[in-house]
């Protein structure tokens, strides 16, 4: 079977725009890229009535810009007008550059304004439209990015997609499109035709009646595929970009401890290691910028985003876990510090981005020039030149620098003459002079949207964090985000998909339910809190109610289809898979409860992704990897009952063994694996597999001792 990148590729193929063949040659050089309130009068901008940063942004263009709405493709719309869907997110800096350069031209918003319905759409806040007009533009160029900006029929469906795009091209592009429109509108149609078509084909699943036999050979051949594309120098995938994808390293992680080798265990610890020290990691604030653009980890893309950073926590905390690295711990504490800081809406939750650009430019926030790191340095210009990993000869924009934390070992210190202490405390007082220097400039733009699937990734990692460290403010402050979301996006037994200004916003999608599950699967397995495990049930229950596929066992993205076609996703992107976490809830949940119809939906969902796996396809289904080795590798169930449960929980899990079903439990309970193991005064450990356990033990040390023999 093929992947989805496959199918876009052969879509591409039998779709090409014979008729604006002169527009995607154009477009080989526009991919620059970052990454319900009715309309009332499409003859005025009506998004200064918004509260998305990202849609105010525009509210003063001379376009007349309206809010993504269904409307605008029913009864808005009488003219029957080409319409611009036009996509990006707050803190995306080429949508910063179009917006300045092309949409505040009059001449542009003219032309717009006479020929078009111009529609905006902040992908954070509609992300089932960006999906189904990104597929739109890949299919039809091969690649895409932010800004998006997609031309369509009055229908919807999409004729043109591009991304970044100067006045001058712009304008070409708009006026090429029209004049099709208005001369030969039927060879419009004939291509709309073919991309609706192709959209839905990658929307939609050949599932095989047969079950498949599930081996370890199937994710060790994948992995060998997969290992052609890894920088070993480097570390992370062969890109021109480099982006930290949090998943795939969590199931690399995975895969070196079940299978012992030793070469996917060198990739992973270099990688987080360079990582840590890389342009990607903002050494004065803490927290993770989006990617690097080059593929050396070096330069940042100064974004900041709350996916990223929730992911990273419990990735490094996992690491943490198995490697007692020092570097782990503190890029942890310095981002959970960071977020604190930085994105934690006083109210409760965190918001969502914080922009790479200020008034003065991209990156200008977080860089230096040579004259401020000399005065920071006083005496010690060299020394900090080599601590923060500075080479002169090649600064950001002109004259500017940012900083890396490099690795600092005995022959560091031995060239510079320095103990580790004395170096510490310059560092300190560098850092404390640089960012007195940073808090004279504007700080970047935050958008204050509050996602409940990302608030949900957030919860996740601080649980994880909380699990190697044993810091109570990391639970803390996940129990706290959880409940936040619980009481203010959560309506009716049904999720919102963001809350801003006091309000919720935006109908949930997948990924709002599949991750609040996750969250309280994760809370649950940590404290034993069986509000959390009803909660997981009650979110799950949802979605298998709303959410079904007719013709896949997986989910659709949104309870209805989304324009001309229904969005299945099975591939991980910057975040996991919502079909692929939902699957894991509903094994796990299987696994503790007992209820059959969960772990067949999980067996069926398995089988289903199942053909993806072959010839490398599987680097694109990292969280599903996780489940396949959970089924594939032994695993083991650990039941921790008793009133010291919570303590000796807090002990197992500082450890790495993520092939582990934990449960736990203060008292007695009905539950298939809790069941009659309960005794007064007393707190046992029980390690099974399919059920059968070994005999209890009262010490954790005693517990993994009879997991590592079982299988020896």
């Amino acid at each position: 079977m093929e992947t989805r990148d496959q199918k876009l590729k052969s879509i591409k193929l039998e779709t090409k725009f014979v008729v604006l063949t002169v527009l995607v040659l154009c477009l080989n050089v526009l991919f620059i890229s970052c990454e319900t309130k009715a309309i009332k009068n499409i003859n005025q901008n009506n998004l200064k009535l918004e509260s998305s940063p990202y849609l105010l942004q525009h509210a003063k263009n001379p376009v007349y810009w309206q809010r993504w709405d269904r409307e605008v493709y029913k009864n808005l719309n009488p003219e029957e007008k080409l319409v611009v869907v036009s996509i990006g997110y707050s803190s995306c800096h080429w949508c910063h550059v179009m917006e300045k350069e092309t949409f505040e031209d009059q001449e542009v918003a003219d032309y717009m304004n006479q020929n078009f319905v111009s529609v905006k759409v902040d992908r954070e806040e509609n992300p089932e439209v960006d999906n189904i007009y990104m597929t739109a533009t890949q299919m039809m160029t091969g690649s895409g990015g932010w800004p998006l900006n997609v031309i369509c029929l009055p229908d919807g469906r999409p004729v043109y997609g591009g991304t970044y795009h100067t006045k001058e091209q712009w304008l070409e592009v708009l006026g090429k499109i029209q004049k099709l429109y208005t001369n030969d509108k039927s060879q419009l149609m004939v291509f709309a035709d073919r991309v609706e078509k192709g959209i839905q084909e990658v929307n939609t699943f050949e599932i095989s009646p047969e079950s498949k036999l599930i081996s370890p050979s199937i994710l060790e051949d994948e992995m060998q595929y997969w290992m052609r594309e890894w920088d070993e120098e480097f570390g992370g995938e062969k890109r021109d970009q480099k982006f930290i994808t949090p998943v795939k390293f969590n199931y690399v992680q995975q895969y070196q401890k079940l299978t012992g080798d030793e070469k996917v265990k060198e990739y992973f610890d270099k990688s987080l290691i360079t990582i840590a020290h890389s342009g990607v990691f903002d050494p004065l604030e803490g927290g993770f910028y989006r990617y690097t653009v080059d593929p050396y980890w070096n330069i940042p893309h100064f974004e900041k985003m709350l996916y990223d950073n929730a992911q990273v926590l419990g990735l490094y905390s996992n690491a943490f876990k198995q490697s007692k690295n020092s570097v782990f711990k503190e890029r942890v504490y310095q981002t959970f510090n960071f977020l604190k800081k930085r994105m934690a809406n006083p109210a409760g939750g965190y918001y969502s981005a914080i922009d790479a650009d200020n008034n003065e430019g991209e990156g200008r926030y977080y860089v230096f020039s040579k004259e401020s790191l000399q005065a920071a340095a006083e005496d010690d210009f060299d020394l900090l030149i080599a601590y923060f990993n500075i080479d002169l000869n090649e600064p950001f924009e002109e004259y500017f620098y940012n900083l890396k934390l490099r690795p600092i070992d005995s022959a560091f210190l031995e060239q510079y003459k320095i103990d580790r202490e004395t170096l510490e405390a310059k560092q300190k007082s560098w850092i404390s002079k640089l960012k007195v220097e940073m808090q004279k400039r504007e700080f970047p733009l935050i958008d204050t949207k509050i996602i409940t699937s990302w608030n949900a990734l957030l919860i996740v990692g601080l649980t994880q964090a909380y699990e190697a460290f044993g810091d109570p403010e990391f639970l803390k402050e996940a129990e706290s985000i959880y409940s936040f979301l619980k009481d203010n996006s959560y309506k009716n037994k049904h999720f919102f998909h963001t809350f801003q200004e006091g309000n919720p916003k935006i109908e949930g999608f997948l990924e709002d339910y599949a991750f609040m599950a996750q969250a309280a699967i994760t809370l649950y397995k940590t404290t034993g809190n069986s509000t959390m495990l009803e909660d997981a049930i009650a979110f799950n229950t949802i979605v298998l109610k709303e959410f079904k596929d007719d013709t896949s066992p997986f989910f659709t993205f949104t309870k209805d289809p989304t324009l001309f076609s229904k969005i299945v996703g099975v591939d991980d992107n910057v975040i996991p898979s919502a079909n692929a976490v939902m699957a894991e809830n509903l094994w796990t949940l299987g696994q503790w409860t007992g209820e059959k119809t969960y772990s067949k939906q999980a067996e069926a969902m398995i089988q289903g992704v199942l053909p993806y796996f072959s010839e490398g396809g599987g680097s694109d289904y990292s969280q599903w990897s996780q489940l396949l080795a959970m089924e594939v590798y032994p695993h083991y169930e650990v039941v921790i009952i008793g009133s010291e449960a919570k303590n000796k929980t807090v002990e197992f899990q500082k450890e790495y063994y993520p092939n582990v079903v934990f449960q736990t439990s203060k008292s007695e309970s009905d539950l298939p694996l809790l069941k009659d193991r309960f005794f007064e005064e007393e707190t046992y450990i029980y390690v099974c597999q399919n059920r059968v356990c070994l005999r209890p033990v009262e010490s954790v040390k005693e517990a993994i001792k009879q997991m590592d023999s079982w299988n020896n």
